[in-house]
């Protein structure tokens, strides 16, 4: 089974999100920052990556276009996952290459129907 890779620089966040996932039986392993996150995607080629969009360093926008850009990580389906929820954030998010946006506070049904979608 292909691993999810939730991405974001809260603590409690990228903990609680990882454990909703566990909770459903995704294989899920967690991430920072977002140059982590991209040494991880080329190590183990996740089947889906969970992007925070707004951390500090490398951004979840700037993160997501690297990873699109790359010939090895492009297929990777990216969600973000924000609590910026503006129309400007959201198209520039879709823009950036995600392909769904999911809203924080996350609920936990959205989450594992968006999950289920992209793993099998």
């Amino acid at each position: 089974m292909s691993f999810i890779l939730v991405v974001d620089d809260n603590f409690d966040n990228r903990n609680i999100i990882g454990q909703m996932l566990s909770f459903s039986g995704f294989k899920v392993e967690l991430a920072a920052d977002a140059h982590t996150a991209i040494k991880l995607a080329r190590q183990h080629r996740p089947g889906l990556i969970l992007m925070d969009l707004s951390m500090p360093g490398l951004d979840g926008w700037t993160a997501t276009e690297y990873i699109k850009r790359d010939p090895e990580l492009g297929q990777i389906p990216v969600v973000a996952v924000s609590g910026h929820v503006t129309r400007n954030d959201i198209e520039r998010a879709h823009q950036a290459g995600c392909v769904e946006f999911l809203s924080k506070p996350i609920e936990y049904e959205h989450l594992i129907s968006i999950a289920r979608r992209y793993i099998q």
